[in-house]
């Protein structure tokens, strides 16, 4: 590394955590306002409302390094212009690729960084203030878990599990239930391969019931069709919607490539959105960078033009990569494509645009 890329990385660094400070602080401010009332009716504590205000910064971290790599690059650029630096470095023969190299390697360092913050950091500290918020101040209790994408659900008589293709379906794929007594011994196992509530009734359809008979042995009664007065409703298997911002990158990753089914599918648009969000601030430096040589070849101003030019064009960018997720969401994009292309677009027109500045 040369004089001239620790200078470079230096600067960029200590522009970048100033930037992310400021962001961070505004972002707190502001969620702050809005969540303090849920608190505040729930009367809890003041050091609740910290805990979960502090535990909540990872994740904001996570949502706020794309701008902040784009407006700590054009910082640093800009301050190289409005002091002189960056012209004798183009009189001395160096070309701008060489001069912004180390700023985009810097980049990748912190989106490394920030990779390995939503793998380690981001799923316990989220789940954590998730805990405080909606159990804690709000009372809402989940009532049920998923685990290899099965949901399994507990009530005063038994244990249900099955699968759903989705959480406002009454359709229940390979249902089981199992119910004890006190001292643990079997009363009921049903098992069918679909199940379907309908106007207050549970209906299963080719499955078989297992129950104790008089004799203190089982009977296996097999069925095509067959209704059961059980106690719980599709209203109670209630699992909260923002348990899946809880898992980790990898863990999206597994579980997108577990099967077809609708929480598969699910998790691997949350893996490619938040991997990409994180990966926007790289194409975003490389089109910042050169809207701030231009507004400084035009109108002589660097810093005070391009940044906010540069932030029209982050919240434009990320306008369209928010309205492509949607699309993904939707089934009309491929997941895949409404993640990264965005990103080469942006990408390639900035990198066009630095080369234009050697000409």
């Amino acid at each position: 590394m040369t004089l001239l890329d620790r200078y470079l990385f230096k600067l960029f660094s200590k522009n970048l955590l100033l930037v992310l400070a400021t962001l961070l602080t505004i972002y707190l401010l502001v969620h702050f306002f809005e969540r303090i009332d849920d608190f505040m009716r729930a009367n809890e504590t003041l050091s609740l409302a910290a805990k979960y205000f502090l535990l909540k910064m990872p994740q904001m971290i996570e949502e706020l390094i794309p701008i902040t790599i784009l407006l700590g690059g054009i910082l640093t650029l800009g301050l190289l212009t409005h002091q002189g630096e960056f012209i004798v470095l183009r009189s001395a023969g160096i070309h701008t690729i060489r001069i912004v190299t180390p700023l985009l390697l810097s980049a990748v360092i912190f989106i490394l960084g920030t990779i390995l913050l939503a793998e380690w950091i981001v799923p316990p500290t989220t789940a954590a203030t998730n805990k405080i918020l909606f159990e804690q101040v709000r009372k809402e209790r989940p009532r049920g878990i998923v685990r290899n994408d099965r949901f399994y659900y507990s009530d005063e008589q038994g244990v249900y599990s099955f699968t759903r293709q989705g959480p406002n379906q009454n359709l229940f794929e390979n249902f089981s239930y199992v119910r004890w007594d006190a001292d643990y011994n079997l009363q009921l196992l049903l098992s069918a391969p679909k199940a379907i509530w309908r106007d207050g009734t549970w209906t299963f359809t080719t499955g078989q019931l297992k129950q104790p008979d008089s004799s203190g042995s089982y009977k296996v009664e097999f069925f095509k069709e067959k209704e059961l007065p059980l106690m719980a409703t599709p209203a109670d298997f209630f699992t909260p919607p923002y348990k899946i911002k809880e898992m980790s990158l990898s863990g999206l990753y597994a579980m997108g490539h577990r099967g077809e089914g609708p929480q598969n599918i699910e998790a691997s648009l949350k893996f490619f959105e938040r991997l990409s969000l994180i990966l926007l601030g790289l194409p975003l430096l490389l089109l910042g960078l050169p809207v701030l040589m231009l507004a400084h070849q035009k109108w002589r101003k660097d810093i005070s033009i391009a940044i906010p030019i540069s932030c029209g064009l982050a919240f434009t960018v990320w306008g369209c990569w928010g309205a492509m997720q949607s699309l993904a969401k939707g089934g009309i994009v491929h997941p895949f494509l409404a993640a990264w292309l965005i990103h080469l677009l942006i990408g390639a027109f900035g990198f066009m645009l630095l080369l234009r500045q050697d000409r």
